[in-house]
């Protein structure tokens, strides 16, 4: 079997990312909020603790990030990248591996500007083919990276 040099896909909202983002955002907001009981403050200083967990947890409903919400097309080659998002905003440049398993891989595009660029992928974010095809990718060009 020849795998290809390039692998691309499209990528689509996945709900189980949505919600661990959602979870890892209220745990950090309950976080904030719980600072107040911790640290023994008088109760106006608790209120506004989770005055402030609240208006943390309303700006990142506003400004989700494309590593979890975007939608677009990645391709991949090599240590390069090419991700283009649902508006049309393209950006190319560097690839660094931030995870790769089995069940989520994610990476970060940097531009040569350094605009930077992190996407978390999942098999319900690509389809199952291209998740598999992925998969395949990985094993030869990272055993490429270390020889035995």
């Amino acid at each position: 079997m020849m795998i290809p040099s390039v692998w691309s896909a499209v990528l689509w909202q996945d709900k189980g990312l949505t919600r661990l983002w959602w979870l890892m955002q209220g745990l950090a907001a309950l976080a904030i909020g719980l600072c107040g009981v911790a640290l023994d403050l008088p109760i106006g200083m608790s209120i506004a603790a989770g005055f402030a967990a609240a208006i943390f947890l309303w700006v990142l409903a506003k400004n989700r990030p494309v590593a979890w919400f975007g939608t677009g097309y990645l391709t991949l080659g090599g240590e390069r990248a090419h991700w283009q998002d649902s508006s049309g905003a393209r950006i190319e440049g560097e690839v660094r591996w931030l995870w790769t398993g089995t069940s989520l891989v994610g990476l970060e595009l940097v531009s040569v500007e350094g605009q930077r660029v992190a996407l978390w992928l999942t098999q319900s974010r690509v389809g199952a083919t291209a998740w598999w095809q992925l998969q395949q990718w990985l094993r030869v060009t990272r055993a490429a990276e270390f020889p035995h």
